[in-house]
Parts: structure tokens; sequence; C-alpha cells
């Protein structure tokens, strides 16, 4: 009995044979991929940094993700709490056909107080704070007709984590007399080897999380019209995989009596239909420190820039699969693995400058950053010592595929009186990937006003868009002119779907003043 229960044994395969310029790096499976996705870090998810960036403005609490001395600009102390819903729909398209998927859900955006010291002259004020800025909320669903792959292509080769289940329920068999390598059920029973006659392929891949901050700041005007401001915190998220894979032989193409459902040693029937269910589970934690500078220039223009230091989480991964094939005599088999894996991630140091404007008498107020970060020093690190091969090798992987990138935001505000502010705000996100990366494209408007003396209710709505191209799944692709002298060389490239993207998210956050 063969055992395969990692999901990394498929990853770190996917890397160390064959040929791999055909596999598209987006793929939420691979741990290069989810290593990156965790080191994102979009605009904090309070109503106010959500449209302001607060690199060098007096934002919201969640600006201590841009610049911890911005809040040094506040003279009163609070304490706020927030929800957020966010929804994506997204328009994908997988081998000529198209369809549309949503995903929705809901939670605490940001939540924390900030304490203002009674000072003589400058300003030292010091608080704790969780704040959201970064989900990873996605949707796709496929269907039609493959011509050129199976999913059961991803399942036959050596290192699979899907491989023992995937012969135990006949989606694979033996690909010779021989028995030393493994062949999809659809690629079985032909005069060639490889030859395969299509099979009709539906589905639906989720993808959720999130991942935020719990951290404690000071800030302090240690010179006139200069901030200082640091913050130590714990960066925590959750990411979720959920993926149903349907593949039907819709026309009966295969429909000869290979496959020896009773045991008896003769066979009595062919597939007719294979379903993957697989789950995939991480939740990360890790240390996060930055330090930032704020200068204020007079009373209308300030300059800040912050430093994020390098950071380690340790990633716990959970992951369970589950195939069931139906066959033309509705004989049912299945099977199921999983699996439990934690490893580390090294995320790149993080560089923000920005510029604010407020005017006392007109109401208007502005705000601008910039932040680099290099997605290429992104680093994994394994716990086991065989696998340091491996782990260079996904570094690598990493160097050469992902890139530095420089994000912007701007944003308005304007007091319509000292109880109402409206605020409207634009941010510009490259892709990470150094080739075929999208650009994310974010528009956002609030509004903030009291509702009773010292109590105050911010609003805002954020929408974002973008296209990019994803794996849907990945697969082995032999190469049989070997046979039968050799085993059939490998290759893998990715099944992709087309999708155009669209998130709305809705904040909303109540601030209490002392």
């Amino acid at each position: 009995m063969r055992q395969f229960s990692k999901l990394l044994t498929l990853l770190i395969f996917l890397f160390t044979s064959g040929t791999l310029l055909a596999q598209n790096p987006a793929n939420p499976l691979l741990y290069s991929y989810q290593a990156v996705q965790f080191g994102s870090q979009d605009g904090a998810d309070d109503p106010i940094s959500l449209i302001m960036p607060g690199t060098a403005f007096k934002s919201g609490l969640g600006s201590v993700a841009d610049n911890p001395a911005s809040l040094a600009l506040h003279r009163k102390s609070f304490v706020d709490f927030g929800l957020n819903f966010r929804s994506v729909n997204e328009n994908s398209n997988f081998l000529g056909q198209s369809r549309s998927l949503d995903n929705s859900a809901n939670g605490v955006s940001n939540a924390g107080f900030l304490y203002a010291f009674p000072t003589v002259q400058g300003s030292m004020v010091m608080g704790a704070t969780y704040t959201q800025h970064t989900v990873y909320d996605r949707a796709v669903g496929f269907r039609g007709r493959n011509n050129n792959s199976s999913i059961t292509d991803k399942f036959k080769a050596d290192g699979s984590a899907y491989q023992e289940i995937a012969f135990n329920t006949y989606a694979t068999d033996f690909g010779d007399d021989v028995g030393d390598w493994d062949e999809s059920i659809f690629r079985i029973g032909f005069d060639r080897f490889g030859d395969f006659l299509g099979i009709r392929q539906q589905g639906e891949i989720f993808e959720s999380g999130i991942n935020g901050e719990y951290s404690l700041f000071f800030a302090t005007e240690f010179r006139e019209n200069l901030m200082f401001g640091a913050s130590l915190g714990i960066l925590s998220g959750r990411f979720h995989y959920d993926r149903v894979f349907q593949e039907i032989d819709e026309f009966n193409d295969y429909d000869s009596t290979i496959i020896d459902t009773s045991d008896d040693g003769i066979g009595d029937t062919d597939i007719d239909s294979i379903t993957l269910d697989d789950r995939l589970r991480s939740r990360f934690s890790g240390f996060r420190a930055r330090a930032g500078l704020l200068y204020k220039i007079n009373d209308r223009i300030t300059i800040g820039g912050s430093y994020t230091l390098p950071s380690t989480i340790e990633v716990k991964e959970t992951f369970d699969a589950g195939i069931t094939t139906v066959f033309d005599n509705r004989a049912e088999f299945s099977d199921a693995t999983d699996s439990e894996f934690i490893y580390k991630v090294t995320l790149p140091q993080r560089f923000s400058l920005g510029a604010g404007y407020s005017d006392p008498d007109g109401g208007l107020s502005l705000s601008a950053s910039a932040e680099y970060t290099d997605y290429s020093g992104t680093r994994i690190r394994f716990s086991e010592s065989d696998l340091f091969d491996s782990e260079l090798i996904e570094n690598d992987f990493i160097g050469d595929t992902y890139r530095g990138v420089l994000s912007y935001r701007v944003g308005a505000g304007y007091d319509i009186s000292p109880d109402l502010t409206v605020r409207g705000g634009y941010s510009y996100l490259p892709g990470k990937l150094n080739e075929n990366s999208v650009a994310r494209t974010v528009l956002a408007g609030g509004v903030g006003f009291s509702v009773a003396k010292d109590i105050r209710l911010d609003l805002a709505v954020q929408y974002s868009f973008w296209e990019d191209v994803t794996a849907v799944y990945d697969y082995a692709q032999y190469d049989y002119s070997t046979l039968p002298d050799a085993l059939p060389g490998l290759s893998f490239r990715s099944e992709e779907a087309t999708r155009t993207a669209s998130r709305l998210k809705t904040v909303a956050s109540i601030r209490f003043v002392f």
C-alpha cells in the first residue's frame, strides 16, 4: 500500500520534477502563493483609514499600520469599534464557457482605544487596537468540456497527495502490465498510450479569510512639530480553500469493461463520473514591529514615513480530500486522506512615505501615501531537515517569480460642518508577479457624523475590481515516447480560468471620545 499523507509532498514535487514553465503560479494551493498572500497588506479597515491613508495624516486607529507616528496628531482620547460586510462577485471563463459566482462574509473590522496624556505642550499618546487590513475572499465557478486534460492527470504523478486515494477508487490505475507508473482512468484501455476522448468538467472553488493585526502603540511629539511613533503587534490571519470538482462522461465515451468492480478478476464496467472534494485550512500568526516619523511643515502640511521590520509567521495547515467514483453499472467507490503541517514564512520589510494637507479654515483635507514591498524577498522555512533542499527550491521559485511593488493611495475629505465630514479615495495596487501581473483598482467613499456629544459614527464603502488568470488545477503531462524502454517523461501544466472580479466592502465604526 502506497502512502502519501501530506499536501506538501505534491506541492514540493511540482517544483522539483518536470518542466514548470507552463504552470500558473497563481494557484492558491501552492505554498509560494500562500506565503506571498499572507504577507500582503491593503488599507486598514477602519472607515477613516480605509479612505485617508495615515502615513502623514490624522486618520483612524488603523493608521497604526501606515505610520504609528501619525497617532500623535490626536489630542483627545477615544474608543472605537467597527464591523464590516464584504462580498465578491466573479465572472470566470473556463474552456470557452462563462459562469458567475458570489462569496460574502462579515466580521470585526477594527476595535481599540487611544489615550492622550495631558501635556503642557506637544502630545503623547498610547493605546491598543485590532485592525483588519486584508481579505482573501474569492469565488470561481466553471463548466466545460475538456479535450486536453483531466483532473485525474493531477492524481497520477508520483508524490501527489491524491495518488493513493485516486488509485483506491479507480480514478487512476497502472499504466502498463509492469505496474510501475500510474495513469488516468480516462487514458487506459486504448490502443495507444495516452489517448483521451475528453470529459465534461464542472465545479466551484471558494477562498475566504482575513489578515489583521493586534497592536500596542506609542507616539509622541518629542520635538516641536516632529512626531515619533512605534508599534509592536501580532499579525494574525486565516485562509480557507474549498473546492468541489466533478468530471462526467456525459456522452458515454468510456463504455468498455476494463474495470473489475466486483473483484472477481473479470472486467465488468467503465467510469461514469469522478468527484473531488478538497479543503485547506491555514491559520498563521507572528510578531510585527514598525516605527515612523511625521513632521509638521506648517499648520497645513505634514510629511511622514514609516518602516515595518521583516517578520516571521508560523502557519498551521490542515488538509483533507475525498474522491468518489461512480461507474456505468452504478458501483461506487470512495476514499479520503487528511494531513497536518506546520511551517514558517519570513515576510519582507515595508517602506511607506506620505504627505498630508489640512485646511483649518476651509475644511478641506488631503492625504497621499506610497508603499514599497519586495515580495521576492518572502522566504519559506520547513521544520523538517530532510525538506531543506525543497525549501531552497521553493524560495528560489519565489525569488524568480515575484517582484517588488510600489502601491499608491490618495484620499480627500471635506468638513461640511463640525458634525459632518465626507470623504473619497483611490488606490492603485500593482500585481506581485514578474509576468502576467494584474493590478487592482480601488475606489472608496464615506461619511462621518456626530450622533451625540462625543459620539461619532463613520461609514465607508470600498469597491475594487481587477482581472486575472488563475489555475483551476495543475496536472501532469506524460511524454509517452520513452515507453516501453523507460518510464514516461513528465512535465506539469495548468488548466486556467480567466476571471473578472469585483469586491464591495462596507465598514461602519462608532467612536466614543472622552
